[in-house]
């Protein structure tokens, strides 16, 4: 068993059953997988590597509770387009044109940059399951990346022509994917031995066909040990089919939710839906903002008693880190409360109503409450799995700095991120992935420069204006 002393470093953690957060001096013991003791002055004993922790700050690792892993083998791409862009471009023409060996080092890739930024648990919402030949294929990846994750292929198929739109191979997926799923599904739902990746499922046609089958698949994966199921939520009524359909549990969480914004009713049906039944919402600010899809909720909810986490949705889109969206989403929820402030005249307040352990919870605790393993990981305590953060406390960025939660949502970024830990094992060390990412570059690039050549600038422009000319943008008050 391997153990680790980290020696002489500030912890600063969330707290399990609290909004707070604790600061404080302390050696923290790993052994295994797992965090045994943290109290101050730690002998070490034989056996036990020490890593001088002098300067530096210990948090839990960050959680991502929405993100298209894959998408790695586009960065970029999609930074200025707007959702219903990306649906047309994107979802319905390049992605199926995606092959096996394309989908695998996007994942790879991403699970990387995810640990480089210190995220070490994801809910990768797979949506390029195209082919059992394009799942394994992203799965291999997920399992040989080192992080922890809930693998959550979806329950979809491609468009087979997109003027007009068909699904035409819709039987067939469909049954691939239900026979793989019990497949996934035959260790308990443990995609990996020891539980670090498992299985989740992805399912976004609630409003298509009849409710009835909807009820079937959904009992079906459950009766399959699929651990979190996920869905998106733009503008649409989702929650309430899901609710309606009996199938809302704490086992879900829908991505966005910005219809949420709009319904600030204490009393609201979709907000109550959530709350009873335990589900969850994975909030991603920077792109909901960005590609409208409406407001982002992450504080609302906090405020409610939702569970909620972070998540970055896509790096084609933004970067790879909580940083962003823990900062990006406290500045939208405070201005938004400034200007509510401002247009009804009232009294100003004497201090922000939002602050940075907000933040710091959303992206630690609250992705871990969300995705139902805040028994596990989410906060640096004592017997839960060492999935714990070491920063640099004196790097260029956060020398000088003596909060370190404000420092880690305010200034943080990946250069001060000097060891990552997932389940005690050491995925990066002195500021560089364990895992040599030289080969894993230069294949990401000649795969990502495929992709760009079969599909043009200029033919995806095209395809978006016939759409948008015959039918205007994707109705968005559908997702």
């Amino acid at each position: 068993m391997t153990k680790y002393l980290l020696k002489g470093g500030t912890v600063a953690t969330c707290v399990q059953g609290s909004q707070s957060a604790r600061v404080y001096k302390a050696d923290v013991l790993i052994e295994g997988t797992t965090i045994t003791r943290i109290e101050e002055n730690i002998a070490p004993a034989a056996g036990v590597e020490v890593i001088d922790c002098q300067n530096k700050w210990i948090t839990p690792g960050f959680v991502d509770t929405h993100r298209h892993v894959f998408m790695t083998v586009l960065r970029a791409n999609h930074c200025d387009w707007l959702l219903t862009e990306y649906l047309v471009k994107m979802s319905w023409s390049v992605q199926g044109s995606l092959t096996p060996e394309e989908v695998g080092i996007g994942t790879l890739a991403g699970c990387l940059d995810a640990l480089h930024n210190g995220v070490t648990t994801i809910l990768d919402h797979y949506h390029a399951a195209l082919t059992p030949a394009h799942a394994d294929a992203a799965l291999k990846a997920t399992l040989e990346s080192g992080a922890r994750v809930v693998w959550a292929p979806a329950r979809q198929s491609q468009p087979t022509e997109l003027f007009p739109l068909e699904f035409g191979k819709e039987a067939e997926t469909a049954a691939w994917q239900r026979e793989k799923l019990a497949e996934w599904g035959s260790n308990g739902g443990n995609l990996r031995s020891d539980g670090r990746v498992t299985l989740g499922l992805a399912y976004d046609g609630i409003a298509n066909g009849p409710v009835q089958a909807h009820q079937e698949f959904l009992a079906y994966a459950r009766a399959n040990n699929v651990k979190i199921f996920t869905a998106h939520v733009v503008q649409g009524p989702t929650i309430l089919r899901w609710r309606d359909a009996g199938v809302l549990g704490p086992d879900v969480v829908f991505s966005h939710c910005n219809v949420l914004a709009e319904r600030p009713a204490l009393d609201d049906e979709m907000w109550k839906a959530l709350k009873d039944s335990g589900a969850a919402i994975g909030a991603t600010p920077e792109d909901e903002m960005g590609m409208a899809h409406g407001n982002p909720v992450g504080h609302e909810a906090l405020e409610r008693g939702v569970k909620c986490g972070l998540g970055i949705d896509c790096t084609s889109i933004n970067s790879g880190d909580i940083f962003t969206q823990m900062r990006v989403g406290l500045q939208w929820a405070r201005a938004h409360d400034h200007e509510r402030i401002r247009l009804n005249k009232v009294t100003p307040p004497l201090k922000n109503k939002y602050n940075s352990v907000d933040a710091f919870r959303l992206g630690t605790l609250g992705g871990a409450e969300a995705l139902n393993l805040a028994h596990l990981i989410g906060t640096v305590e004592v017997g839960k799995r060492a999935d714990v953060v070491l920063f640099d406390a004196d790097s260029v960025n956060l020398g000088g700095a003596d909060d370190p939660i404000a420092g880690v949502v305010f200034h943080a970024s990946s250069e001060d991120v000097d060891t990552v830990f997932v389940d005690g094992e050491v995925v990066k060390k002195g500021g560089k992935l364990v895992r040599d990412w030289a080969p894993v570059a230069k294949e990401l690039k000649k795969k990502a420069d495929d992709i760009r050549k079969r599909w043009p600038v200029d033919v995806l422009e095209a395809r978006w204006k016939k759409w948008y000319d015959a039918h205007g943008a994707p109705d968005l008050r559908s997702v």
